[in-house]
């Protein structure tokens, strides 16, 4: 139910009324992705046979404080005329704003100008913002991107169906995300705020693919040039998943597709979300977490799909909560997108877990009739470190507010 608008009317009008910026034909980007205190890796694609350059200053300073030029991904899979090229600034200072500026063959443009604050030092009391996001289509409205703009979020973490290319065939895929990537809504967005990302079924393969997808290699590679997360899987172990800290907060972000069972196999012990050397990367890296929070994001919801997601996987849900339960591993919230509905529900089998499992499930900001996203503010700087978890519609008006401290994710 909605409770009350959200945006005061000078801030609604700023968010749906800030100025679109196309970009020039045949380059896409910049995009920020994974930022530390320290460092911050930059995307943009580019022809081949041009000059890609960036500087750097912080956004107080009036002259660049560093630059270089941008190296291109060898061998991009089905990338035409054009290729992906990335670049990690570096000897950053952290909880600081910085503007960049990219040039193409020594060529400035005002949509190849953004700016990103860098992170709090891992292991540090901070206060931050994320925003949550799953699920958009080209030809859907966009407006709801500067609604989240408007909101200041200190990354941005998208949990699939970035696009709905449905397929595992590369120059599909390079297609469907160089489409999306030029609209000036979600470009302004890439260009601002670090996003980190993983996928779901149809950025990964056709419609509820799993493990058994045919090309699912193809996808994996093309996802690693798509984006800038900070790591793919293991050495043992192929996938999209990744771990990364920020302060107090530990992200695992995991793969729900590349090891999937399908999900009309028998709902018995042999059936698998994660499969096992995934799962067990998850649950070691939860029980040597030092974080206050731990958020476990993926694009599959906890209990409320049931075609295609954990609720039809009893075996792995329940392994998941009790390895939870057993080693006493305290402040774990989940994240999910998937079903075109934002909700901040808690888990109905929590008493297996021994406390309340907040799931935040952000979905459908450009492929929905609600248009909506998240927003999760934590806290670790309060003597009892916090979350407040926001829902928020298309249409300005805030329909979820809600705070959980660390005290009360704790197992009984």
């Amino acid at each position: 139910m909605m409770t009350h608008l959200f945006f005061p009317s000078l801030l609604g009008f700023f968010a749906l009324s800030m100025p679109l910026i196309a970009a020039p034909a045949g380059v896409v980007g910049p995009m920020v992705g994974h930022v530390t205190g320290e460092t911050a890796s930059l995307w943009m694609y580019a022809p081949l046979d041009s000059s890609v350059t960036v500087s750097w200053s912080p956004e107080d300073a009036e002259s660049p404080a560093g630059g270089m030029a941008l190296e291109w991904i060898p061998d991009p899979a089905a990338a035409g005329a054009g290729a992906p090229a990335t670049a990690v600034l570096e000897g950053l200072s952290p909880d600081t704003a910085y503007q960049y500026e990219v040039k193409v063959n020594g060529v400035s443009d005002p949509a190849w100008k953004g700016r990103f604050k860098t992170a709090t030092a891992a292991g540090k009391a901070s206060a931050f913002r994320l925003a949550v996001t799953s699920c958009m289509k080209i030809d859907q409205p966009q407006a709801s991107w500067f609604l989240l703009l408007a909101q200041q979020p200190d990354l941005h973490l998208t949990l699939g169906d970035t696009t709905y290319a449905n397929s595992t065939d590369p120059a599909v895929q390079w297609r469907d995300q160089l489409q999306y990537r030029a609209l000036p809504e979600f470009a302004t967005v890439l260009r601002q705020i670090p996003t980190y990302s993983m996928w779901d079924d149809h950025d990964y393969g056709p419609n509820d693919s799993d493990g058994t997808a045919v090309g699912k290699e193809q996808s994996l590679r093309g996802w690693q040039q798509f984006w800038r997360n900070p790591g793919a899987g293991t050495a043992e172990t192929a996938g999209a998943f990744y771990t990364f800290t920020r302060g107090e907060v530990q992200f695992f972000v995991v793969d729900g597709r590349y090891h999937r069972s399908p999900d009309k196999a028998p709902d018995d012990e042999n059936k698998r979300m994660l499969g096992d050397a995934q799962f067990t990367w998850l649950i070691d890296g939860l029980k040597e977490s030092k974080a206050k929070f731990k958020v476990i994001a993926s694009g599959s919801t906890l209990q409320h799909s049931k075609t295609d997601g954990w609720r039809i996987y009893t075996f792995e849900r329940y392994r998941l909560f009790d390895a939870i339960r057993e080693n006493r591993i305290g402040g774990v919230i989940y994240t999910s997108g998937d079903i075109h509905s934002s909700q901040v529900v808690v888990n109905p089998e929590s008493e297996r877990v021994g406390y309340p499992l907040v799931e935040v499930i952000s979905s459908g900001i450009a492929n929905s009739e609600t248009r909506s996203f998240a927003t999760i503010d934590f806290d670790t700087t309060l003597a009892d470190p916090s979350m407040r978890i926001r829902i928020i519609h298309g249409d300005g008006t805030l329909r979820n507010d809600k705070r959980w401290t660390l005290s009360q994710l704790q197992v009984n």
